[in-house]
């Protein structure tokens, strides 16, 4: 196994095109599962009689091949964050929450960085495409995903309930006849404008 399986050195600011390619090589290998924690630590089957050791020591070496993996293609600085890591879906989760940040402020470097883009002399059209659709795909992986509807909902209701703690006196009527504006007597009437309803 290579000690450095793909050319791209993670240094914070390339994390797309670093995940992208340690993805497809992890596949490659078949080791994709472990990552993403379909494949977790082997456990003792009920029927099992001494097979665990052997799977066990077997995942335990894919798991550190990972490790190893990783560690070798990030920069010291990203790099002295692992050590804590046993386990290669930790670090991966790490890595995905820190460098894939949907704040504004990450948007509007982004934004900012796309709008200063400018075909350098020399450069071909196929390289500034490239770096385009770089900046695009970082600025994709920035905004919120949501997995489902019910995610969607949950969120919303999670907000609404935090906006009524917030303040009580919020009334949410709906109809879907047409509001009656015949008895204008009882609206109250403006003193400024003179106008009635407001």
């Amino acid at each position: 196994d290579p000690a450095q399986p793909i050319t791209i050195i993670l240094d914070g600011h390339n994390y797309l095109r670093w995940s992208s390619a340690m993805t497809i090589f992890l596949k490659g290998r078949k080791l994709w599962r472990i990552v993403t924690g379909d494949k977790p630590t082997p456990v003792k089957r009920p029927d099992e009689t001494d097979d665990l050791a052997d799977r066990l020591e077997d995942w335990d070496s894919a798991n550190h091949r990972i490790l190893t993996w990783f560690t070798n293609t990030y920069v010291p600085s990203v790099n002295m964050h692992f050590s804590r890591f046993d386990l290669a879906k930790e670090a991966w989760d790490f890595l995905v929450s820190r460098y894939t940040s949907v704040d504004l402020s990450h948007q509007y470097q982004l934004v900012s960085t796309l709008n200063r883009l400018r075909q350098e002399s020399g450069q071909s059209i196929d390289e500034f495409h490239s770096q385009m659709s770089y900046y695009w795909g970082l600025l994709a992986v920035s905004e919120p995903k949501w997995h489902s509807l019910s995610e969607l909902i949950s969120e919303e209701t999670r907000l609404l309930s935090i906006t009524s703690q917030q303040s009580p006196f919020i009334i949410v009527a709906t109809s879907s006849a047409p509001p009656h504006s015949s008895d204008n007597s009882r609206r109250p009437r403006c003193t400024h404008c003179h106008r009635i309803g407001h």
